[in-house]
């Protein structure tokens, strides 16, 4: 049985969220950020990272979504969207950059669950 590789389109939902987590860790320490703030996104992104990472592996080996590792970088991405909103006097570019970054990974990352649970590879 020969695995059909995936649209271009879905590869680049699942390389987005990537991107998008680099952005996140890059942006708040370069910006002054708080500490607390600082730290806590920057694990997070780099967490995130990892799966968003084994979600393109992994859909580059099949040809097919993988759930566990795309539902995983979308829970990243809400985080991302949440985040500023629990941390005092975060900033305006923080703020707006990881806000987006999460925007991104979710819409992206969402992408690729529903692919992967309608079977869509397009």
């Amino acid at each position: 049985m020969q695995r059909t590789p995936p649209s271009r389109f879905l590869l680049l939902s699942a390389v987005v969220p990537i991107l998008a987590c680099a952005a996140a860790v890059f942006v708040p320490p370069v910006a002054g950020a708080s500490r607390a703030f600082t730290g806590s996104v920057v694990s997070s992104g780099l967490l995130g990272t990892v799966f968003a990472v084994r979600n393109v592996q992994l859909l580059r080996a099949s040809g097919e979504p993988s759930l566990p590792p795309a539902v995983l970088t979308t829970v990243f991405g809400g985080w991302f969207m949440l985040a500023p909103l629990l941390y005092p006097d975060v900033g305006v570019l923080p703020t707006a950059s990881v806000q987006l970054s999460g925007t991104a990974i979710s819409t992206f990352g969402l992408y690729v669950v529903v692919a992967g649970l309608t079977g869509h590879r397009g």
